[in-house]
């Protein structure tokens, strides 16, 4: 094709893609103050137009994309994110699909493909929470145990708490991710003060302990996804290294051999 070697510079090129992630950033701020303008007013009218606007270039960036990467684009989840992130913000705005329209705002989260380290991070996340399977299905196991004894030792005491395993459940649940800073209205430490105890175990390995697993977790797939990333930075820049130098070794062999044909005797043959 011959404007596929343009706009592979064009994709391609460091102003470009600056100019991609300004336009995003810039769509962010559009998209809050669009929430906050008046509806019907001139404002509101001014930056849906510029929202309009930047969505049209965030759209051309996702059809370059696919028409610079072709098939590749199927095997790149971040392509595939930031192409489906831009386009469901097309939707129309008519009858059911008009709540579709919401997903817009979900086009701020780009920038994450923009941002230093970004991809590695959110890499790292995803992988941390495959690894975590085992200690979300420990937890699982230790919270339900816990429901179970609440709701059998203190259905009685606080019923609107403690009355059914539901209720138990979500009392207990905002417990553990407040690290038990909403229990000073418990009713049932005044009636049972040893269920301090019960709740202190709780908070310990529920809060403290798996919260910490999963952080540690976190930190090490972080670690290894950026040395994985450093491991292949190191290799793409020595495998340049080694073209270089194998150049550099052909010119200098070059040279010799034109030096050798310079000083050869020319050749006499006898009379």
């Amino acid at each position: 094709m011959p404007y596929a070697k343009p706009l592979e510079t064009l994709y391609a090129a460091r102003s470009w893609r600056l100019a991609i992630g300004v336009a995003i950033f810039v769509n962010s701020v559009v998209l809050g103050a669009i929430t906050e303008a008046p509806e019907g007013s001139l404002m509101a009218w001014r930056l849906g137009r510029a929202d309009e606007a930047l969505l049209a270039l965030l759209v051309f960036d996702a059809l370059l994309c696919i028409v610079v990467k072709r098939l590749a684009v199927l095997h790149s989840g971040w392509d595939m994110f930031d192409i489906g992130v831009t386009l469901a913000s097309l939707s129309p705005s008519v009858g059911v699909l008009s709540a579709f329209r919401v997903l817009r705002v979900v086009r701020v989260m780009r920038l994450i493909s923009f941002v230093p380290r970004g991809r590695a991070t959110v890499d790292a996340l995803l992988g941390a929470l495959r690894n975590m399977a085992a200690a979300f299905m420990i937890l699982a196991v230790v919270f339900y145990s816990f429901v179970v004894i609440a709701t059998n030792l203190f259905r009685d005491i606080d019923p609107a708490h403690y009355g059914t395993l539901g209720r138990s459940a979500a009392h207990l649940y905002s417990v553990m991710v407040s690290l038990g800073s909403n229990l000073e209205s418990e009713k049932v430490f005044a009636a049972e003060p040893w269920s301090l105890m019960l709740f202190g175990a709780f908070i310990v390995v529920a809060s403290f302990g798996l919260l910490n697993m999963f952080i540690a977790v976190l930190v090490a797939a972080l670690k290894e996804q950026l040395d994985r990333e450093n491991v292949a930075e190191e290799r793409a820049h020595f495998e340049r290294l080694e073209q270089k130098i194998d150049a550099l070794s052909a010119a200098i062999e070059a040279l010799r051999l034109r030096e050798r044909e310079e000083t050869r005797p020319p050749f006499t043959t006898a009379g």
